[in-house]
């Protein structure tokens, strides 16, 4: 069943990029590349079972590095993220270090049609990998918790360019819905770093094993990112994100987090 609905998946994607990205013939050559780095904060709400059922809040921040690459075709962007936060109870007053690491490719297409038009509705498909490690600072035993995602999605940009002052803004947002996902979720934690099961070492693809392939009825991820970009004339760019996302893993430890982010980022034209 994973197997066909994998298959089915890549299949309708491959479909939808020969269809989505043909443009109309007069549109002017386009291409430009840009570097990206960036800098933010995040509030975040986990409820991750294999560790503790109650929940934990906290504020942390992050660094992005990246690619942007436009065509008259496409748009593709791939970017790199580190996080740390570091969320408490309020009941019983404990602490969890969290860190995690994500890198994200998306690509959109251009469509047919809207050359001429201020709004530009993008669809496209999009990859997303992530570690993210725990660490219960109140245990002494079972403390650090490893997951591993890689998921397959749709996605959708959507993005206005308007002037204020006679400078050039743009308006967009991002959002993206996971139908495929590879999961990791070990059952138990080491009692130092690098978290393991029953090990004192583990190598990198030890992350990787005894995953399953999970959907929407077992694992959903929703997220969405809106931005506010400036570009200077000279090519490059500053660019205000606010983030959201919420995501819900039925696991045998299941579980439940949100995320609340705010990043600013420069576009250095290459």
């Amino acid at each position: 069943m994973n197997k066909r609905l994998i298959l089915s998946v890549i299949v309708s994607f491959l479909a939808s990029s020969s269809l989505f990205a043909q443009v109309e013939e007069t549109v002017p050559p386009l291409r430009n590349t840009h570097f990206i780095t960036g800098l933010g904060g995040s509030y975040v709400n986990i409820i991750d079972q294999g560790i503790s059922p109650l929940l934990y809040k906290g504020i942390g921040g992050g660094v992005v590095l990246g690619h942007l690459h436009e065509t008259s075709r496409s748009i593709a962007q791939s970017t790199a993220r580190f996080d740390f936060n570091n969320p408490n109870n309020s009941i019983n007053g404990t602490d969890m270090y969290t860190f995690r690491l994500e890198g994200l490719y998306q690509h959109f297409f251009q469509l047919k049609n809207q050359s001429g038009k201020k709004l530009k509705i993008l669809p496209g498909i999009s990859g997303l990998g992530r570690w993210v490690l725990r660490d219960k600072l109140s245990y002494t035993n079972n403390k650090q918790h490893v997951e591993t995602r890689f998921s397959l999605a749709p996605a959708l940009l959507i993005k206005r360019p308007f002037q204020l002052w006679k400078r050039d803004f743009e308006i967009g947002m991002f959002s993206q819905l996971p139908l495929v996902t590879y999961a990791t979720r070990p059952l138990f934690a080491s009692t130092r770093f690098p978290a393991s099961v029953n090990q004192d070492e583990i190598k990198f693809f030890d992350y990787l094993k005894k995953g399953e392939v999970v959907s929407l009825g077992s694992y959903f991820r929703l997220s969405a990112q809106t931005y506010l970009l400036y570009s200077f004339k000279n090519g490059n760019a500053l660019r205000l994100d606010y983030f959201w996302m919420f995501e819900s893993y039925n696991a045998l430890n299941p579980i439940r987090t949100g995320e609340h982010g705010l990043m600013i980022s420069t576009f250095l034209k290459l």
